[in-house]
Parts: C-alpha cells; sequence; structure tokens
C-alpha cells in the first residue's frame, strides 16, 4: 500500500489515505467501540504503530495492533482480539472474508490499479452474446473499480449478475446488504428467475491465484475465465494436475488407519459442527481419531504425530496449506473426507473449499450414507473394510496406566509412544545406577574434536 509517499505524508493528505483513516473514525464512531484492535499483513506491520497513533488522535481512545495472527492474515484473528476483550477489529490487506462470530469487522481492503478498459473489451470480446447469462466475480483488490465496471457493462449484458462481498468495509458498494443471503467463499450471489448457477458463465476479475481458484473449484458455473496479463483466459478444471493429486490423497485417506483433525480457526462460524460432522464420519468408518490445534500449521509441528495417518485440516479455504507437498502425511480438507466416505456424494469435479458448504444448510450438504462393504485399496492393492481392521474406537477417550514417557488419552496414542524406540527426555529415577561426571564433546557440530577423523589428522 506505501509504494511511493511516506505513512506520514498519507495520512496528512486525504486524497491519498490508503489506510482510509477517515473510514475508520467514523465506523469506529457509528458502532461506539471501546476497544479496538488493527490487524495488519506481515508486510505492513512497518506501518502499524503511526496507522495506531494517527487513530488514537482521531478517536481519543486507545487501540490495539494484532502482531501475530494466530493462524493466517487473510483471517479476521478473534482470538487474540479476545486477549483485552476487543468489540471491534479493523483489518488491513487481502481478506478471505470467512464470517466470523461475535465481533464487529471493517475490512480496509487493498486497491490495486488495472487496465479498466481493456478488460471491458475483453470483456465483450469473450461473451459476445449480450444475452448470455453472466456472473461478475473480482479481487477484493480490485473491488473499488467494480462499481465503475458494472455501470458500463450492464447496460448491454442485461443479465450480468454481480456478486458482492461478505463484509462492512471502505468500498460500500460491493458490501453485502442482504444477510438471508447463502455466503460462498465470503461472496454473494442471488440469481434471477430460478435459474440455477450451472446456467451462468463465471468471469472473475483478478489473476489465476488462490482467491480465483478456490472459487472456481467450489461454484459450479457452466465456463470460469479469468482476467490475466490483459487477457480473459478460460479455465478448465479438468486439466488441473491440482485435482489429480487431490484424488490420490483421497484414496489415501481411505487406507488411514488413525487421523488427525488439526483446527486451524478458531474464529470462522461452525466450525465446531464441522469437527463433530468429521469424527461422527470417521467413527463409523473405524478410524481413530485425534484433535490437535497446532497454530499456524506447518511441515514440522505435524512431524511430531508420526502415528498418525492423514490429517484433515479445518481452515480457510484460502490457506496455502493445501498445496503444499512438504508434509510428511497425507493434508486433506473436510470435503475430502465427505468424499471418501459418503456414499451419497456422487463424482464430481467441483471441490467444495468451504467446509460450511458441507454442513447441514449447506449448498454443498448431501445425507451421510456409509457402506462397509468390503473394497481394494488402489495404492496398496489391499482388502479393506474387513473384520481385522475394525478397531476399538469406543476407548478413544479412556484413560490409560500412567508408564514412564506416556503422556496420553486413548489406547491408540499411548500404546504408539510405548512402542517408540525414543519416548522423549526421561529421568528413569531409580533404573540407572549413577554414575560419575563426564567431559562432553569439544568442537563445533560439524567438526567434533573427539570424532575419529579429527584424531587421524592430528596423529599425523
Amino acid at each position: 500500500m506505501s509504494d511511493v509517499k511516506s505513512v506520514h505524508a498519507q495520512l496528512t493528505d486525504k486524497t491519498e489515505d490508503p489506510y482510509e483513516i477517515d473510514k475508520c473514525v467514523k465506523w469506529i464512531e457509528t458502532h461506539n467501540l471501546e476497544k479496538v484492535c488493527l490487524q495488519f499483513p506481515d508486510d505492513l506491520l512497518l506501518d502499524s504503530v503511526n496507522i495506531a497513533l494517527h487513530l488514537e488522535k482521531c478517536i481519543n481512545r486507545k487501540v490495539y495492533i494484532l502482531g501475530d495472527t494466530t493462524c493466517g492474515s487473510c483471517c479476521v484473528d478473534v482470538i487474540t482480539a479476545q486477549h483485552v476483550n476487543a468489540d471491534g477489529i479493523i483489518h488491513f490487506g487481502h481478506a478471505c472474508l470467512n464470517p466470523v462470530n461475535q465481533i464487529s469487522v471493517f475490512h480496509v481492503l487493498p486497491k490495486r490499479k488495472i487496465d479498466v478498459t481493456c478488460f471491458q473489451e475483453q470483456f465483450k470480446k469473450t461473451l459476445q452474446d449480450t444475452t448470455k447469462k453472466c456472473i461478475l466475480f473480482y479481487d477484493v483488490a480490485y473491488a473499488h473499480l467494480i462499481e465503475y465496471i458494472y455501470n458500463n457493462l450492464k447496460p448491454i449484458f442485461k443479465n450480468l449478475i454481480l456478486s458482492t462481498l461478505n463484509c462492512k468495509s471502505n468500498v460500500e458498494f460491493t458490501d453485502s446488504k442482504d444477510a438471508s443471503t447463502k455466503i460462498i467463499l465470503g461472496r454473494t450471489y442471488i440469481l434471477k428467475n430460478d435459474f440455477k448457477i450451472n446456467d451462468y458463465e463465471a468471469i472473475f476479475l483478478g489473476e489465476n491465484e488462490k482467491t480465483f481458484s478456490t472459487l472456481a473449484m467450489s461454484i459450479p458455473a457452466k465456463k470460469w475465465y479469468y482476467f490475466e496479463s490483459n487477457k480473459v483466459i478460460e479455465f478448465n478444471v479438468l486439466y488441473s494436475s491440482w485435482l489429480k493429486r487431490r484424488r490420490f490423497l483421497v484414496e489415501k485417506l481411505k487406507d488411514a488407519k488413525v487421523v488427525g483433525i488439526v483446527v486451524a480457526t478458531l474464529g470462522i462460524q461452525d466450525y465446531l459442527k464441522c469437527i463433530s460432522m468429521i469424527k461422527n464420519t470417521l467413527k463409523q468408518k473405524n478410524k481413530k481419531t485425534y484433535t490437535l490445534c497446532v497454530g499456524k500449521i506447518n511441515p514440522t509441528k505435524l512431524a511430531n504425530f508420526p502415528e498418525v495417518d492423514a490429517f484433515v485440516i479445518i481452515a480457510c479455504s484460502e490457506n496455502e496449506v493445501f498445496d503444499s507437498r512438504d508434509f510428511l502425511r497425507p493434508i486433506l480438507m473436510p470435503f475430502e473426507v465427505d468424499l471418501a466416505f459418503n456414499t451419497s456424494r456422487k463424482f464430481s469435479t467441483q471441490y467444495c473449499m468451504d467446509f460450511r458448504q458441507i454442513l447441514p444448510g449447506g449448498l454443498n450438504y448431501c445425507d451421510f450414507e456409509t457402506s462397509m462393504e468390503t473394497d481394494v485399496s488402489l495404492i496398496t492393492g489391499e482388502v479393506r473394510n474387513t473384520d481385522k481392521d475394525i478397531l476399538c474406537i469406543n476407548k478413544m477417550d479412556a484413560l490409560v496406566l500412567k508408564t514412564p514417557g506416556v503422556v496420553a488419552i486413548g489406547n491408540a496414542g499411548a500404546q504408539f509412544l510405548q512402542e517408540r524406540s525414543w519416548k522423549g527426555v526421561e529421568q528413569r529415577l531409580g533404573k540407572d545406577s549413577p554414575c560419575p561426571a563426564q567431559i562432553g564433546r569439544r568442537g563445533i557440530a560439524s567438526h567434533y574434536n573427539n570424532e575419529l577423523c579429527t584424531e587421524k589428522k592430528e596423529d599425523m
């Protein structure tokens, strides 16, 4: 946001205020908020102190800066804000716009420039037929341009629908005004005359990045287009290598015996319902489950649970963890649990990246039906769902006898820890005889003085 001018100069120049201080002040006063937190992405933290001080002068009260987000910068960090009992959060930068609970949120969306005339010409050239039913989606960084674009295209394309953003923001025209409409990946749209989404072609004002891919995977429009390098390009989900890999990971989940449910969000609505649904599904398939909360997810953290065969992540739809190949175990999303074990869900190229949509009442909800018929793994070639695979699921919450090196509830984890050759730092009181202190290694880790190669060189 602040590439040319200094932050101080930007704040004093009302015409070029990228942080929209005046609108932030108006929002705070309108809602009569007492404690407000400011959330910045990492690349804007350098400006955070100046913004906070300037805002404090305007509202004559203290504001707080959320320096380190709990899960991701695109999500509103409700948990950290609750540490100071905040009643409002101002979120700066790119946002996923997932609905949150129990707190007022104001989004200051970034403003990125684009060749508007070129986009409009490419839009007309791609659709050609002005009677086509089409929906216009857009990245939040282009929300400030969408009113002008929509007003120019609407007289030409009579069946054009504009999506709105699920937020209160500095770009009021794009804010969703109807709270009763369905929210899909932070966006809402209203179809006309009982048409279905399959009847519409969707064009996304933005590049082929995470926001677009999640929308194109989740919303089953007739065709999808995106705008990149001044061209409108068609997107075909069938040619996506990402989709092929996801099918492979679903098969790995079917083979898993112990599944870890990783909670990577504590602010998005209905995440507790999603945890409960996944647990019930896996229990019916005789899978042992553990629920984990590790904050920001990385391969090192999850590698501490080698007894888990696969992880299901409950997170923001734009979380980059689903694209990573660095993890020791497969990383799956809630929709893929349903895809693997719900026999009533039919095969489709569309993916549900928003876990709220597979819950009862969601657009992608299917009544759960399971089958215990034996089948063959496409990876190992082994037969699944046999009697020997049935595990003691009901004993997962049973306490285990405390033994050295074991700190666990549930027989599966405790048994795995007991079978480990290394169980962590143990005191082993009364088991090892005392011995005199000895001189340890000297030198650096790559070249200790007492190593054989070092001793030979000294002898020579």
